[in-house]
């Protein structure tokens, strides 16, 4: 059965875990008052209050480009230099600073997003997956099908995947990662593998997340039949050290890349990470976006030459061999440092 689309734009604050929250006091000191204020041209401060001027200038002055130059964001930028990401990375810190962001959570930012060193490296062998192989953004989502923000997500996931500036460029990657806070989830996570057996991994999941509050083994059978499996081959899987063993193949993956909760998605190897006042959605749209700008990938409605990104009944039940997540193109060949 065809997979359905529903793009539910969500007050998602709850899973974001941040822009929701009242904020400490600053983790970092104070930026000297006495310290000049870097203007920059192609970077908007105006709306800045002097306070957040001095921060910003602050973290500008102080962290070098992420190509690896010997040389900080404000120098980067005012000399135009050939590194794409220093001017994204400084309006980022413009942003949100004037969200009301500290110095330490900005950081942060700055590192996961365009540092190369925080890129890791995901087996994406056999796990189910969607979308062009050849996209230029693989995009991975940790999940637990018992978990309440993880089916919040799922909608949002599916639209963008259609939107036009994303279709055919997302490459779309499910790992299972059952918290052992939820009693059924890594029975959830044997379901949708043993129906990606019979390539019915989305429809499966899609039921799951949908029915997450009745995840028993009863309801289980119930969605396989739903879903169209063989009911026999699909209750042998289930119960099978295959699948059992491919579950566990995922929360080690999970573990070693210190996931602490779900959902986890990574953009190219990078952990999306989430600050600021835009939701959830959008946050990750404007993530998407600039992947997209860094690695020069071709225009929104340009044709990739590839299948659409929405799946067919079946989906894509595997990852290209040897495929990893940070397998596309780097935006810069040089290995940026802080």
């Amino acid at each position: 059965m065809p997979r359905r689309f529903t793009v539910l734009m969500l007050a998602f604050f709850a899973f974001a875990g941040c822009g929701a929250s009242c904020k400490k006091g600053a983790d970092t000191a104070a930026p000297d008052e006495g310290a000049p204020i870097v203007e920059l041209a192609s970077v908007d401060t105006s709306a800045l209050v002097i306070r957040e001027k001095r921060t910003f200038s602050k973290v500008v002055h102080e962290y070098l480009s992420p190509c690896g130059e010997p040389v900080t964001l404000e120098v980067c930028v005012k000399e135009n230099r050939a590194c794409k990401k220093c001017l994204p990375a400084a309006k980022a810190v413009a942003k949100f600073v004037g969200q009301g962001e500290d110095e330490k959570k900005i950081r942060e930012y700055l590192d996961a997003r365009f540092d190369d060193k925080s890129v890791k490296s995901i087996d994406l062998t056999g796990s189910p997956a969607q979308g062009p192989s050849s996209a230029p953004i693989v995009l991975v989502e940790f999940a637990d099908f018992q978990c309440p923000h993880c089916a919040s997500a799922s909608p949002i996931l599916d639209g963008l995947l259609l939107e036009p500036e994303f279709k055919d460029k997302i490459y779309f990657v499910f790992k299972e990662y059952p918290l052992n806070i939820h009693t059924n989830a890594e029975a959830a996570a044997r379901a949708a593998l043993a129906a990606n057996l019979q390539g019915k991994f989305w429809p499966m999941h899609d039921l799951l997340f949908k029915n997450q509050e009745k995840l028993d083994a009863q309801s289980i059978d119930a969605y396989a039949k739903e879903a169209g499996l063989d009911l026999t081959k699909f209750r042998a899987d289930f119960g099978s050290e295959a699948v059992k063993a491919a579950v566990a193949k995922d929360l080690d993956q999970g573990k070693k890349l210190d996931i602490q909760g779900t959902p986890s998605i990574f953009v190219n190897g990078r952990k999306f990470l989430h600050i600021g006042r835009e939701d959830f959605a959008d946050e990750l749209r404007s993530w998407l976006r600039l992947e997209l700008q860094l690695l020069g990938a071709p225009a929104a409605g340009a044709s990739s030459g590839s299948a659409s990104a929405a799946p067919s009944a079946s989906g894509s039940t595997s990852a290209a061999p040897s495929a990893s997540a940070s397998s596309a193109p780097a935006p810069s060949a040089s290995a940026p440092k802080k």
